[in-house]
């Protein structure tokens, strides 16, 4: 497979990619114990034999840490199945690689290691490039579970973490080290130049000093020619503090014909200072006369390499000091055990403490004590390093916890010293303590709690969930948690909710109601869910996934109905009341047959001498049942309503001539005025009707409602002038309508 097919989103960001890899600067570096430890947990969890973490680079991938795969340290990215698995953002899992296609015939399948299966965890940078990944490898097919399959996912987050911890804290050294190392640089350049490009410097001098000979490389050294230097004298050249110690080892090499190296300071052309190493000895002509044969070298950006170096070293020591963090080495063979100033600091003992391996160890608690020695015997035997968290005591009685790192250093297969860091972290340590007792109470809290509650991951999986969620699915969070929310709760509510998790993953916090999937009522329903999506940000910006958290709402919503029938409906005769009947002319005004509409304003005629002879008991029987009998001379689309003391109302829909509405209108006063049996006693009354027809169009619900009701009212008012028990309802451009006598009422 081509690198443009492994790259899929285009060779610009390929680009991008591996400059983020490089910008990481791990690459080719050594290996180092917490992504040892990763792989190792990797391994245990997938409980595989090898896992590695591995970097893809554009012509190969190389593995920061490896456990369990012999060899080299990186395979061409060719043949590499981390270079299929960053390709996307999700886990990349091969059951069988020699049943697949994509890997049947890859050597790494055919040939060692007999790769079967493979899983790798992409590690994604914040940028959104994915460098390497997390992975784990067996001999013989298999898949990862829901939950080894997440605990991966989550350890390769862990490792980018690590990764990019990793390079802000070499980026923050070499910032702070820029200065020392460029002019290191600068040093080792102009050395380099001088000895690699220029030839030694080769002079003759008579005993009193003065040149008779010098190269070319002489010459221009001290920025001139040889034929000017010729006649002058060397030690004109050489810096004045050093001139008198030179004349002494001249007159030394001159009397005893021995020769001798040294170095000196010499002055350039341009007064600056140079070092040169010579090599002094005495060299006669054909009269015997001595000369002093001398060939130096240039030994300037040596010297202020050195000078770097130990800046650069008491940088390092001063470092370590800022960051907390010391150094220790123990030579096996003499058991010289040696600190760092700040490994001294940390133990509280002074410059003059000298360290035993087994004094070192008394430092730890008791209880720690057994651990350390475990893991350096362990590292002796078993070529594995370790790094230990553990409780300490300081020489002044302090308790702290250190982090205590090392490896062991192998000369011809036998241990030869152990390396190691020490660091406090008494600080870390306890805030870790803090946080896990914050997220237990946490968890506590969240599975005290009755709603149902999950923590989803971006890509729309359960990350957590509570008590109440598990009940609620009737299944063990082990069997929820890296399942989608479909494939738990069903594709209906999953479809319903989906544009509400658009929002939240936008970082927009909302609620929604939804009928629960999963119970019913006792009659059958859906109970009723009122759900609420949180963002959870992330600390590096982003969404990083969501909070859900879903109540019953069942009761509620039933008690707001029962509430709104209550605010709209008469409670003696169960008919609709002002509202209720408003409401519902609303609703037919909206559909748009506003000259249909008919209202029929009805006034029982003779009530009150009901409730007077025979109390509002009586009273309110009769009212009942005159309001069933109103409701039995209507179609269900119409509306029946009770407005007053002894006022009713009628709302027709669908009438196109006012004839229609005054039948109905007629038959309300025979019906009001049949007997009313109530037990021992028969009652009578009537009744009186006022008919309006048509609302008003192009106006608001309530002016409609108001023009129409006092039309009808008008009506009624002039039925009741009339005599009674009859109904009105001329209208404008009706001719044929107009006062209407009932069929009679008789007085109770």
């Amino acid at each position: 497979m081509s690198h443009a097919e492994l790259n899929a989103t285009g060779p610009d960001t390929e680009a991008l990619r591996l400059q983020a890899l490089r910008d990481l600067l791990v690459l080719d570096t050594a290996p180092e114990p917490l992504f040892d430890d990763l792989a190792r947990m990797a391994s245990d969890i997938c409980q595989v034999p090898v896992a590695l973490l591995s970097l893809v680079d554009a012509e190969r991938q190389w593995f920061k840490a490896n456990l369990g795969l012999p060899g080299p340290n990186e395979t061409p990215r060719d043949i590499a199945f981390c270079a299929h698995a960053i390709e996307g953002d999700t886990l990349f899992e091969v059951p069988d690689a020699s049943a697949d296609p994509r890997f049947a015939h890859n050597p790494l399948v055919t040939g060692a290691p007999q790769i079967r299966f493979y899983a790798g965890a992409p590690l994604v940078l914040p940028d959104g490039a994915r460098v390497g990944t997390l992975c784990v490898i067996d001999r013989t097919p298999r898949k990862l579970d829901a939950a080894q399959a997440l605990q991966l996912q989550q350890l390769a987050r862990l490792a980018t973490q690590a990764l990019l911890m990793r390079r802000d804290l070499v980026t923050r050294s070499l910032a702070v080290r820029t200065r020392y190392e460029q002019a290191l640089a600068e040093s080792e350049t102009r050395y380099r130049a001088l000895v690699e490009d220029q030839d030694e410097l080769v002079s003759l001098a008579r005993p009193d000093g003065s040149l008779v000979f010098v190269n070319a490389a002489y010459a221009q050294h001290f920025g001139t020619t040889p034929a000017r230097m010729v006649g002058s004298n060397l030690y004109d050249y050489i810096d004045p503090a050093d001139r008198e110690s030179v004349r002494q080892r001249m007159a030394a090499v001159l009397s005893e014909g021995e020769a001798v190296k040294s170095e000196n300071r010499m002055l350039a052309a341009d007064g600056r200072e140079l070092w040169v190493a010579w090599t002094n000895r005495v060299q006669r002509h054909g009269q015997g006369a001595p000369l002093l044969h001398s060939v130096g070298r240039d030994i300037t950006g040596q010297r202020q390499a050195e000078q770097a170096l130990r800046a650069s070293q008491a940088f390092l020591a001063r470092t370590g000091r800022v960051a907390g963090v010391g150094g220790w080495e123990l030579d096996l063979q003499t058991q010289a055990l040696r600190w760092s100033e700040e490994t001294r600091r940390i133990h509280g003992v002074g410059p003059d403490y000298v360290p035993t391996v087994e004094s070192a160890i008394a430092f730890y608690a008791p209880e720690a004590r057994a651990q350390i020695e475990a893991a350096v015997q362990r590292g002796m035997q078993e070529a594995e390093g370790w790094d230990l968290e553990l409780p300490f005591c300081t020489a002044d009685g302090r308790a702290i916890w250190v982090r205590a790192a090392g490896e062991v250093e192998f000369e011809n297969g036998q241990p030869r010293r152990l390396l190691g860091a020490f660091q406090d972290i008494t600080e870390r340590h306890e805030l870790q303590r803090l946080l896990q007792r914050q997220t237990g109470t946490l968890r506590a809290v969240l599975d005290a709690l009755p709603a149902v509650v999950s923590v989803m991951e971006p890509d729309g999986r359960y990350r957590f969930v509570n008590t109440a969620f598990e009940q609620w699915v009737g299944q063990p969070r082990s069997a929820v948690l890296g399942c989608s929310t479909e494939a738990v709760v069903g594709a209906a509510m999953a479809a319903h909710s989906a544009p509400w998790v658009q929002r939240v993953q936008a970082g927009e916090t909302v609620s929604f109601e939804i009928d629960d999937p999963l119970r019913t009522d006792a009659a059958g329903r859906p109970r009723h869910l009122l759900v609420s999506l949180v963002p959870l940000h992330a600390p590096e910006g982003g969404i990083d996934g969501y909070l859900s958290m879903a109540q019953d709402v069942t009761r509620q919503r039933q008690e707001a109905v029962r509430l709104l029938q209550l605010a709209q409906r008469d409670p003696l005769t169960g008919l609709l009341n002002r509202r209720g009947l408003f409401e519902h002319f609303s609703s037919l005004l909206a559909q748009g047959d506003l000259p249909g509409l008919a209202l029929l304003c009805v006034d029982l005629d003779h009530f009150k001498p009901v409730n007077d002879q025979y109390g509002h008991a009586v009273g309110d029987q009769v009212l009942q049942a005159v309001a069933q009998r109103l409701q039995r001379l209507v179609r269900p689309s119409d509306a029946v309503a009770r407005v007053g003391g002894d006022e009713f109302v009628l709302l027709l829909a669908g009438v196109r001539q006012i004839a229609h509405a005054g039948a109905v209108a007629d038959k309300i006063v025979q019906a009001v005025a049949a007997p009313v049996p109530l037990g021992a006693v028969t009652l009578r009354v009537g009744a009186s009707v006022g008919l309006a027809l048509g609302a008003v169009p192009g106006v608001p619900a309530e002016t409609a409602w108001a023009e129409l009701q006092a039309r009808a009212d008008s009506r009624l008012y002039e039925a009741k002038a009339a005599g009674r028990g009859r109904v009105v309802g001329a209208e404008d451009g009706d001719e044929g309508a107009g006062l209407a006598p009932g069929p009679g009422v008789s007085d109770l």
